[in-house]
């Protein structure tokens, strides 16, 4: 694959989807961490998503959806807490932070529309605590933690 943008077919929408099945406990207060994506839904089998990385690389250049989510576990009251979107290793494309105002868990949901230039484009998935403990940790399940692609042109 060339570093150009690689137009598929008409009909190829390339999508992808990761998620947290195996703990991450203990994140460090104020220290953004990538979120270790390492399972694959069974319907998403098309090989953009690497869950060694922990990331999903789609190949095409174009326009795509993008959404995530990190549910914190184990939250501190009157925290923030952030879910962030990273392009290619390199800046942040999409942070949502919110506060709990209460323990107990906490989810942070990520949402942005994003044009992917080359094939080697990835994504992935970055978590921050900011509780000020190092107790805080990210639930696992498809439905708490989660990112996921689908190319719209």
């Amino acid at each position: 694959m060339g570093q150009g943008i690689e137009l598929p077919p008409a009909f190829q929408r390339p999508s992808g989807k990761l998620y947290l099945a195996n703990n991450q406990l203990n994140l460090v207060s104020t220290v953004c961490t990538l979120v270790d994506l390492d399972t694959i839904p069974a319907d998403f089998t098309d090989g953009i998503e690497n869950t060694g990385t922990h990331r999903i690389t789609p190949g095409y250049g174009g326009f795509y959806a993008i959404t995530g989510q990190v549910t914190f576990e184990a939250v501190v009251a009157d925290k923030d807490y952030e879910a962030r979107v990273r392009l290619n290793g390199g800046g942040y494309i999409c942070r949502n932070v919110s506060h709990a105002s209460k323990a107990g868990s906490l989810s942070v949901p990520v949402s942005l529309s994003c044009q992917l230039m080359t094939v080697a484009d990835y994504i992935e998935l970055w978590a921050q605590s900011d509780a000020g403990v190092d107790t805080v940790d990210i639930n696992i399940s498809e439905v708490f933690t989660f990112l996921a692609l689908q190319r719209v042109r």
